[in-house]
């Protein structure tokens, strides 16, 4: 044995680096997925959620929903995941009535918003061409081309009612329920005619139609329940009506050259917010924007080019591509707040339940809170 020779010992230093680097990788990662990474500074906060603008991004309730092509995920307003579901391919989905409806050829599915299934089954009579939910019962338009098959179901799947001969020789445009969930409305279009007509069916469900109204010839985009009443919009004129389809005469507009944008679903008096028909085609701005409360009619100009608008709690926001505007419906003047983002906004998408808007910034999507 040799004296005075020590046996040389390994550092352990570069050890515990790499322990305390992989715990850092670690933690980002759990961070990043509950979306606090997102967290920027600035006037207000933002959250970049994992999923991209063209993924079919929507509000639903106080989440968000967006499709990749075959699953369709829930995310928490903090960017976590909340649920998924796997659809499949070329599915579309509905959830502006409060509910969840989804579809896939001729399969129909309908979920609670904790993302259970409670209805899941194939329809006879053809595929889905949409279908729309509210808050107690969903509608499916089935078949294809012409002459489809209404069928209305309650959240659990059964058959409340199917209508075909209304519709016969015509394309179903649109529908949506009203009235606490327990009244629809429907627009359908006769191809057959010499000159394209459009009418508006209203009916109560489970009974017989209560309404049937001849649109004309205008196109008819948009049908909105505000102020109790039926708010239509024609690339003419907006046209007011009851549940029975008794038109108010008193009421009409002319809205020509302009388009809806954002509305809200007032129990007093309609509030409908809108913008010239060239500035919301992709990629325009929008300069100025016109807001009907009843039969108030306010042109408001906006401080910079906007990218989208919205109504929320008696106010008007304006969505910039570096700020947010904000203004009282009674405000004379804007207040700005400056966006943390690095890229600017090139879309709105939508608002959350409890003020959060929906902000594209090229394919890369961010929670906003509303201040």
């Amino acid at each position: 044995m040799l004296y005075g020779l020590e046996k040389p010992r390994k550092s352990k230093a570069p050890q515990a680096i790499l322990l305390i680097v992989l715990a850092l990788l670690i933690l980002a990662g759990i961070l990043y997925a509950t979306g606090f990474l997102g967290r920027m500074s600035g006037d207000t906060n933002a959250v970049r959620l994992r999923c991209v603008a063209g993924q079919h991004v929507t509000p639903f309730g106080n989440s968000v929903l967006y499709y990749d092509g075959t699953t369709l995920f829930c995310l928490a307003p903090s960017g976590s995941e909340k649920w998924s579901f796997t659809l499949g391919s070329n599915a579309g989905f509905d959830c502006q009535g409060g509910t969840l409806v989804a579809w896939v050829d001729n399969q129909l599915f309908i979920f609670d918003e904790n993302g259970r299934s409670t209805y899941n089954d194939h329809l006879s009579g053809g595929t889905v061409q949409f279908a729309k939910a509210g808050s107690r019962y969903v509608v499916a338009v089935v078949g294809s081309g012409t002459s489809p098959t209404l069928v209305i179901k309650d959240l659990n799947g059964m058959t409340l009612d199917e209508e075909r001969t209304a519709y016969e020789d015509s394309l179903i445009l649109d529908a949506g329920f009203f009235g606490n969930g327990e009244y629809l409305w429907i627009t359908s279009l006769d191809v057959y005619g010499t000159v394209p007509e459009t009418t508006l069916f209203t009916m109560r469900v489970g009974q017989m139609n209560t309404g049937e109204v001849s649109l004309g010839d205008s196109l008819c985009y948009a049908v909105k329940y505000s102020g109790n009443r039926l708010n239509v919009m024609t690339t003419r004129q907006l046209l007011v009506y009851d549940y029975r389809g008794t038109q108010d005469k008193s009421a009409t507009m002319l809205v020509y050259g302009w388009r809806l944008v954002d509305w809200t679903e007032s129990a007093s008096t309609a509030e409908l917010l809108f913008a010239p028909s060239r500035q919301t085609e992709d990629g325009a701005f929008m300069t100025e924007l016109r807001l009907i409360q009843g039969s108030r009619d306010t042109r408001i100009t906006l401080p910079t080019n906007c990218v989208g608008a919205a109504l929320h709690r008696s106010r008007v926001y304006a969505f910039g591509e570096d700020s947010i505007y904000r203004a009282g419906y009674r405000d004379t003047r804007f207040t700005s707040f400056s966006l943390p983002m690095r890229e600017p906004v090139t879309d709105y998408l939508g608002m959350l339940s409890g003020g959060s808007a929906l902000l594209a910034c090229g394919s890369d999507v961010y929670l906003v809170p509303l201040k």
